[in-house]
């Protein structure tokens, strides 16, 4: 089934208010562990699991767990970055902070991302080129960029090409470069390439989406998924330079939010809210063949889209919950 071909021309938009205080943090961060990325140490990583996730339960999931005392008004952006776990959130002030976790020391204390930048959706990061790239919405609408490179950030600039977009960016790395996807303020999908040069927005054709996109790299094809404007969940890839039609995904499941996506263990996982807030996913083989949706134990709620990422060996996934604190729970086995 195939995404009905609604747009609007234009990239318009107004500025964005800020919203109320988010809660200070008094401590400072843990130790940052700077061990080698490829070797697994598993007795820190049990060690941390059972002491950030509770003891591990027979489903393959850790109990759910707050993350400090912060809150967020939108999903959560993992990212993994010199052999560390990082995590940003949008602040109910709109800033944007940051927190850290070390495979020994666990989470740190929410701060913020330094650059005074203000946000009013979800941010979105990768690491590409051995920087850290991370990605926000500005309250004009615009597309902001900020990169970690050690334990400098660059501050906030604009990403070239003027585009605009009425909700949270998201990014991923391809082949080796980098491809940051929006939703553009026609509803269409807007796709820019970065290999040490921006490359230009490009409409990937048809289809409209009412909130951000997901892109994710898998088995040598870019990909990108939506939800559609009748909330069923949409998938589209990249075959050469050219975009295929956009195709429900298979399972019949519908959302209210932005779906997540995560490759783990040589397996696509595709990650939504569902219609009772519930947390769901459908898994992707490498034969094509998808799982169907199925609930992530452990009864967890969310009212944005879930988010995730692979760290240690583990899939960790992030949401923002009911009373708008950030929550994780880890896969650990397949």
């Amino acid at each position: 089934m195939q995404l009905p071909p609604w747009w609007m021309p234009g990239w318009p938009g107004p500025g964005v208010p800020p919203m109320q205080q988010w809660p200070q943090q008094a401590r400072p961060w843990g130790r940052p562990d700077r061990d080698d990325d490829d070797v697994d140490d598993e007795r820190d990583v049990e060690w941390n699991l059972r002491q950030e996730g509770g003891p591990l339960s027979r489903t393959g999931w850790s109990n759910w767990r707050r993350i400090g005392a912060g809150e967020t008004l939108d999903s959560p952006a993992p990212v993994t970055y010199q052999n560390d776990l990082h995590l940003f959130v949008q602040g109910t002030d709109s800033r944007i902070y940051w927190n850290r976790m070390s495979r020994r020391t666990g989470w740190g204390e929410w701060r913020e991302v330094p650059g005074e930048g203000r946000t009013p959706s979800a941010p979105a990061g990768a690491t590409y080129r051995g920087a850290l790239h991370l990605f926000v919405r500005g309250t004009d609408n615009r597309i902001y960029w900020n990169r970690l490179t050690g334990n400098r950030w660059s501050g906030w600039t604009e990403v070239p090409g003027g585009g605009q977009t009425p909700s949270g960016p998201a990014v991923t790395v391809h082949q080796g470069a980098l491809y940051l996807a929006v939703r553009g303020t026609d509803n269409a999908v807007w796709v820019q390439r970065y290999d040490g040069q921006w490359r230009g927005w490009q409409r990937v054709p048809t289809g409209a989406t009412p909130d951000s996109p997901a892109i994710v790299s898998y088995m040598g094809t870019l990909w990108l998924f939506v939800r559609g404007t009748d909330n069923r969940i949409y998938g589209a890839a990249m075959r050469g330079n050219q975009w295929t039609g956009w195709t429900e995904v298979p399972g019949g499941g519908l959302t209210p939010s932005g779906p997540g996506a995560v490759v783990y263990r040589g397996n696509l996982y595709l990650l939504v809210r569902g219609t009772d807030d519930g947390i769901y996913l459908n898994v992707r083989d490498r034969r094509g063949q998808w799982t169907g949706w199925n609930q992530v134990p452990g009864g967890g709620r969310t009212p944005s889209g879930p988010e995730g990422v692979r760290f240690a060996d583990r899939l960790y996934l992030f949401v923002r919950g009911t009373d708008n604190g950030i929550y994780t729970t880890v896969r650990t086995r397949r």
